[in-house]
């Protein structure tokens, strides 16, 4: 009976991230039986095991990679699946389900908020209502705008029947606003690389989304105040914006304009991206491109024909990735910034780390430290196998790979080409780099174990 009553509290203490690393694994068993079935596939037969689960895997995970021309290989009903997994894989499995709780049984369990506060990043277990009813606010209004501005233009501009010009709307703004980077096209976007109104409005909805919830509802908050007290000077609108948010939009911005002068300068005279394109044009391309890497995945010219340089920026700006609680991947801008302001503080021989102010909690740094270098150490690892094992070069194969551990999707054309083994460490990836290295590392941990004494301090010698 003592027996029974262990195992039951064992099962009962299961940690929020062991729930959500397996929810992820029930949808990928469920989204790979589905796109198993003949009728997710076009023409005779059913798709093959590798095929279903990598774009499973990659689709849950927000990701964009595939082994198949998504375009062309799968049916309208696979296509249908794809969707939704990309959208279940977005609002985050816990998320959604009690988002489900929460709408038909408008009850939720303490259980169900702890893992919804683990997954979404949130502050406190009182709110949890309240944000779950704000996010699938959010993502209803930024989805529906932008799918129906998509899909009048493409009615308008394009010749799309309504149907059609709706379906591709709402596919790619739901795509774009997850940062999944599917699209119904053979070349993804590059049919559109003239097309501003395509390319805009999925780029914004990418930015949104990598923002991260938190980020967005402080700055609708700040929108609304100053309305109200109709005070919009700069100062009374920002100055007073969370550390968090703070580091999210610099970051963002950063990253966003400074990619756009670098990959802008690199690319401008590349024959087989930008040359031969229109002043406008090249400014519209070069903007996107640095876009994309934000864990996107869309791309509008060949990434095949990019400079090894361009390639070696967007490794860094994948890895980096977007910000925490949204829909992107990589390590996130905050924990890069932390680890900037660590090393700033060393530098100055300052014995705390602040930032703006604010004094940032050592146990922060000690979780970014251990995200990079979990992050790092995987890519590394990655990277050095599949290159024993395939004859690609360093510089493709570390973009393909950084590009599914960021759950990014963008690649220069060797997914499909890479091998069972490989593709078999990109789904890994994939998975790992969703639910998030220092997830996994709680979810396989027994227990935490608490020590009631200190060592003696020792220095080792540093450098």
């Amino acid at each position: 009976m003592a027996k029974k009553s262990k195992i039951v509290q064992q099962k009962r203490g299961l940690h929020p991230a062991q729930l959500i690393s397996l929810g992820y694994l029930a949808a990928v068993i469920v989204g790979t039986i589905l796109l198993l079935l003949p009728v997710s596939k076009k023409g005779e037969g059913s798709a093959t095991f590798i095929d279903a689960l990598f774009t499973t895997v990659s689709a849950v995970c927000v990701t964009g990679l595939s082994t198949v021309d998504v375009a062309n290989y799968w049916t309208p009903l696979g296509h249908l699946f794809i969707l939704g997994l990309i959208a279940i894989g977005g609002f985050g499995i816990m998320t959604f389900a009690t988002l489900v709780g929460v709408l038909f049984a408008d009850k939720i369990s303490l259980r169900s908020r702890l893992n919804t506060a683990s997954e979404a990043r949130l502050g406190g277990l009182s709110n949890v209502r309240s944000v779950l009813r704000k996010i699938f606010t959010v993502v209803f209004l930024v989805e529906s705008s932008v799918a129906l501005f998509i899909a009048v233009h493409l009615m308008l501009a394009k010749g799309y029947s309504i149907g059609d010009a709706l379906w591709h709307g709402f596919f790619h703004a739901i795509s774009a606003f997850n940062n999944a980077g599917f699209a119904l096209y053979s070349d993804n976007l590059i049919s559109f690389d003239d097309d501003p109104f395509v390319l805009m409005p999925i780029n914004l909805a990418i930015i949104l989304g990598g923002l991260g919830f938190p980020v967005i509802f402080e700055i609708g908050r700040r929108i609304v105040s100053a309305i109200k007290e109709r005070e919009f000077r700069y100062v009374h609108f920002a100055h007073h914006w969370s550390l968090h948010t703070r580091i999210v939009v610099w970051a963002t911005a950063v990253l966003i304009f400074g990619g756009w002068v670098y990959l802008g300068a690199i690319e401008w005279n590349n024959p087989g991206t930008l040359r031969p394109m229109t002043f406008g044009e090249k400014l519209l391309n070069s903007f996107t491109l640095s876009i994309m890497p934000r864990t996107a995945g869309f791309n509008s010219v060949d990434m095949a024909a990019l400079h090894p340089s361009s390639l070696l920026g967007m490794d860094v700006m994948m890895f980096i990735g977007a910000g925490s609680a949204g829909t992107g991947g990589g390590i996130k801008v905050t924990t890069a910034a932390v680890l900037i302001f660590i090393v700033w503080a060393e530098i100055r021989g300052e014995t705390a780390v602040n930032v703006g102010q604010r004094r940032l909690p050592r146990s922060i740094q000690r979780e970014a430290l251990t995200i990079i270098s979990l992050a790092f150490t995987a890519v590394i690892v990655a990277t050095i196998i599949i290159r024993l094992i395939t004859d690609f070069t360093l510089d493709q194969v570390i973009f393909e790979v950084i590009s599914a551990f960021a759950t990014v999707g963008l690649s220069t054309g060797i997914t499909a080409a890479l091998g069972v083994p490989s593709q078999v460490i990109l789904i890994i990836l994939m998975f790992l780099g969703r639910i998030g290295p220092m997830a996994i590392a709680i979810a396989l941990a027994k227990k935490q174990s608490t020590k009631h004494y200190e060592y003696a301090q020792e220095r080792p010698i540093i450098g």
